[in-house]
């Protein structure tokens, strides 16, 4: 997952909405969820006309293609470089919270149960409790084939109503064949340019998520990670992980803990999503430890992205209506 940058008063960039609100003790929680519902009546609309569509278009697009773009509507791509992640492409923040977030919250956010569906109630008190919107509970997310069929799973047997995005999420599980036992896929996430987000931002999300997609797919890097970690100072481990716990991860998931390490460390090269400072490092410290990861990795597609520069994008939405 991604969080967002907003620079802090020591100039680190802590990954945190650029426009969290300012939380007041005497603010009343909206009562049933209507902040959700509020939200998905402002673009309800759009998703009805999808879920209107008998199978939903799935293209096939390379990193670039995907940074060369700004989707008016939810778009979906097969990772052309690894087919079994699955890209969905958001319009807003808006929408990608409204279908990710509670399932965020099943699956990674801290101080949450990990065995049942949060319900509208539930769910928007738990992102009131950390400071976040709808927006801003992640702004790139990924999940692995086998936590979705759980969320999903979950939900059904405890008769959560998912709004209409959650449900058009299942429709798009069941069409990929990802709801049965043994699925290997990955979804990964990343929200159009606009409001908080730059075109280069997108960018640095896509590949950070990238980088969570191959984790979850090819075995090989999920265990070479594995032994990165554990190849890590105790010291190493625990700046990590106090940086990841401040970002609201579920720090007792080591699995977690090392695949977000991954993704930061080496996927991640701008220095306002993250730099050496927010796991009390030095620069050269931290090149240090990504050069090693780099040197060793397995021969995989992923391999090459490890140094790759981010392309220069000017994409621009020209959305009518």
């Amino acid at each position: 997952m991604m969080r967002g940058p907003v620079p802090a008063d020591d100039d680190t960039i802590r990954l945190q909405p650029v426009q969290s609100p300012v939380r007041k003790t005497n603010r009343p929680l909206l009562f049933g969820g209507l902040a959700f519902g509020l939200a998905i009546a402002a673009v309800g609309a759009g998703l009805a006309v999808l879920d209107r569509i008998p199978a939903i278009s799935i293209d096939t697009e390379t990193e670039a293609q995907i940074d060369a773009t700004q989707p008016c509507d939810v778009k979906v791509s097969y990772f052309a470089a690894d087919a079994d992640i699955v890209v969905i492409d958001f319009p807003s923040l808006t929408i990608q919270g409204l279908m990710l977030d509670r399932v965020a919250a099943l699956v990674e956010k801290a101080k949450l149960p990990r065995d049942r569906v949060l319900n509208d109630v539930q769910l928007n008190q738990a992102i009131y409790d950390c400071g976040d919107t709808i927006e801003s509970y992640y702004y790139g997310h990924d999940y692995k084939a086998a936590d979705l069929q759980k969320f999903f799973t979950l939900a059904d047997q405890e008769d959560v109503k998912l709004n209409a995005h959650e449900l058009w999420l299942k429709r798009l599980l069941g069409q990929l064949g990802w709801l049965t036992p043994g699925a290997n896929g990955a979804i990964i996430t990343l929200p159009a340019a606009g409001g908080p987000i730059t075109e280069e931002m997108r960018a640095v999300i896509l590949h950070h998520e990238i980088s969570h997609g191959a984790f979850y797919t090819i075995p090989a890097y999920a265990a070479y990670a594995e032994k990165f970690w554990a190849s890590l100072t105790q010291a190493d481990r625990a700046a990590f992980t106090s940086f990841l716990g401040s970002e609201g991860y579920d720090i007792a998931n080591t699995t977690l803990m090392l695949n977000e390490t991954q993704a930061y460390l080496i996927f991640t090269r701008d220095p306002r999503f993250f730099n050496g400072s927010v796991v009390n490092m030095t620069q050269a410290q931290v090149d240090t430890l990504r050069e090693g990861f780099i040197a060793n990795m397995p021969n995989i597609w992923l391999q090459p992205m490890a140094n790759a520069a981010l392309p220069i994008v000017t994409a621009q939405a020209v959305c009518g209506g």
